[in-house]
Formats: C-alpha cells, sequence, structure tokens
C-alpha cells in the first residue's frame, strides 16, 4: 500500500496545486493562495483541533460516499468538447457524400467535388468537421444552460451559511446527478465555496468569481483556436487548387503550341489548358464557400457561449454571493489565524524531513 503522503492545500486542502518555477512553492489553483509542501491531513490528524480548524475541514468522506460525482473536473470553457468523435462523424459523412455524388447522375454540382482533384475532398472534410464542432459545442453549451434553472444551493433559500457550513453545500452539490454536479456553473460555485471556505470574507469571494469570470472568458476565446485554424485551412487549401490548376494549364498551353500544327491536337491540349483553369477557379470557388459556411456559425455560437458566461455571473450574483455569511468578531479571526499558523507549522515540518 502506497504510504507517501498526499500533498494539498494547507488553507482549504484542496490537491489542485501547481508548482512555482524556481523553487518549492506550490500554488493552490481553487484558492490562489502560496504554501509550502505539506502533507493533507487524515482523520486522525483532524481529532482535537479547535473550532477555528472547521475551516479547513476535509471534505475527502464526502468524495468516497459518493464515488464518481466531484467537484474538481478539469477546467475549460462551458462548452469545450473533444474533437476526436466529429472528426469520425466527419470521415463517415465525407465518404458518404462523395459516395451518394458518384452514385447520382453528373451534374455541374457533383463536378465541383468529384473532378477538380484531390482539393475539394479534404476542404469537404474539414468544414464538416468544423460544423460538427460547432454542433456538438452548441448541443453542450444548452445541457449547461438547462442548469441555471436548478437550485444549486438547495435548502438555504430562508438564510445565509458561514464558512463552516460550505461542507455541507458541497455534499448536497456531489449528491447531485452527474449533469449537475459536473456541470460548469456546478464547477463555479464549489470553487467559491472553496474559496470562501478557506478565506472566511464574502468580499473575497466577489472578487475570486470576478477574476474566475475574466478566466472563462479567455478559456472560451481558446476553445475556438481549432476552429480558427479550420477557417484559415480552407481557403488556404482553395488556393492550392489554385496553383495546382494554374500549373496544370500553363503545361497544357506549352503542349498546345508544340501541337500548332496538328488541329487534332490543338483540341486536345486546349482541353488541358481548360480543364486546369477550371480546377483553378472551382476550388477557389468552393473554399470560399465553405470558409463562409464554418464563419457565420462559429460567430454565432461564440456569441451564445459568451452570454452564457454572462448568466453564470448573475446566478452567481443572485443566489450564492448574499447567503455567504461571514464570522464576525475578533473570536473568530483569532481562531482562523491560529488554525492557518498550525498548518503553516505543520507544512514547514513535513518540508524538513522531506529535505533531511
Amino acid at each position: 500500500m502506497d504510504r507517501t503522503p498526499r500533498r494539498c492545500c494547507p488553507y482549504c486542502e484542496s490537491d489542485q496545486l501547481e508548482r512555482l518555477e524556481g523553487g518549492t512553492i506550490l500554488r493552490c489553483r481553487d484558492c490562489g493562495r502560496s504554501s509550502l509542501p505539506g502533507r493533507c491531513p487524515s482523520a486522525d490528524d483532524t481529532i482535537g483541533r479547535g473550532p477555528g480548524d472547521s475551516a479547513f475541514a476535509s471534505i475527502g468522506a464526502a468524495g468516497a460516499a459518493a464515488p464518481g460525482h466531484h467537484l474538481r473536473g478539469a477546467r475549460g470553457a462551458p462548452a469545450e468538447v473533444s474533437p476526436v468523435l466529429p472528426a469520425l462523424w466527419a470521415v463517415v459523412f465525407t465518404a458518404l457524400f462523395f459516395g451518394a455524388l458518384r452514385l447520382l447522375p453528373p451534374t455541374r454540382f457533383s463536378e465541383l467535388f468529384i473532378e477538380r482533384g484531390w482539393v475539394p475532398y479534404v476542404i469537404t472534410l474539414i468544414s464538416v468537421w468544423a460544423l460538427l464542432l460547432l454542433a456538438a459545442k452548441l448541443i453542450r453549451l444548452r445541457r449547461e444552460r438547462a442548469v441555471l434553472t436548478r437550485e444549486l444551493v438547495a435548502g438555504r433559500s430562508a438564510g445565509g451559511f458561514g464558512p463552516d457550513d460550505v461542507e455541507s453545500v458541497l455534499m448536497a452539490l456531489r449528491a447531485a446527478p452527474p449533469e449537475i454536479s459536473e456541470s460548469f456553473l456546478a464547477q463555479r460555485i464549489a470553487r467559491a465555496l472553496r474559496h470562501f471556505r478557506s478565506r472566511r470574507r464574502a468580499v473575497e469571494v466577489v472578487e475570486f468569481l470576478a477574476t474566475e469570470a475574466r478566466a472563462d472568458e479567455l478559456r472560451v476565446d481558446a476553445s475556438y483556436g481549432l476552429v480558427r485554424v479550420f477557417v484559415w485551412a480552407v481557403p488556404t487549401l482553395g488556393f492550392i487548387g489554385t496553383v495546382i490548376g494554374i500549373g496544370a494549364a500553363v503545361a497544357g498551353f506549352s503542349a498546345t503550341l508544340d501541337a500548332a500544327s496538328s488541329l487534332d491536337g490543338m483540341k486536345a491540349s486546349i482541353g488541358i489548358v481548360t480543364g486546369g483553369l477550371g480546377v483553378a477557379f472551382d476550388t477557389t470557388l468552393l473554399a470560399l464557400v465553405m470558409s463562409i459556411l464554418i464563419m457565420f456559425p462559429a460567430n454565432a455560437v461564440q456569441r451564445i457561449e459568451e452570454a452564457f458566461l454572462g448568466e453564470v455571473d448573475d446566478y452567481c450574483a443572485e443566489y450564492l454571493v448574499p447567503r455567504l455569511d461571514e464570522p464576525s468578531g475578533p473570536a473568530s479571526d483569532e481562531e482562523t489565524m491560529t488554525a492557518l499558523a498550525r498548518r503553516l507549522l505543520d507544512s514547514m515540518r513535513t518540508s524538513d524531513r522531506l529535505e533531511r
């Protein structure tokens, strides 16, 4: 059995730690505070602690009571999805599309796709991939938006709760179905509650939520990076097709000059020239149309996702922040500082043992 002590934040007991560059100091992703390496308290460590230690109550027991329902999912944009499944469906759709075109009678539309070399195949695949990815993001976003109608801080509508009551609220979130407990809104509320439990000040929770909102805006913008690559790649492929077509036309024109003495030879070489020009213009046309079909839905889905972020901010401001009751009086502050000092000393002792 592994006896290696698990490291966690000495303030909120989160295990979401990252090491700062050039040292042994760790930074907590949940509460944002820095600390020295230290082990997480076990069940025996909590025996005999004072009331001020309630701010550091472990949430491991609740996590064990509800396996699979956690509140520390991977950070990402609200509608962030894996591009792998849309890519597989794009391959299937593209194969069926070109198979159907070859079975149907030849038309100008089918010639645009199947008589212009390999470029239209790649353009179609990338375009369908982008559209399916946007559709998956939109479906995910609709599920996330449905959570806004739920009462995630249930049972507290009559009054507020303090830092020592945060654990019961987190347990209620874990007990919810996965589509709720693993939702973007539930993750935001859970991080805010853990921050409130560690800092014990509602005003700092407000600042924390503002920081989270700005960070999530950046994540939303970054989540469309692959779509932007597609928007750039499709016209580029069209230009590649243009170069290929013009190159074929120039080669055919050279053959036309060589066959100028023969009428039949000129007809064949002129066909090569016009065919090359057809590839050049048709691939450019297809690429420009496909890029437009990607850009408009991408812009619309991103605006919807950004609007959802605003709704999440409003939800937290209306249903979470007003219910946070700060502990008042110097006694509670003294208890909190005592608990902080105890945890800091434990972390320093653990660090000394590791260095030895």
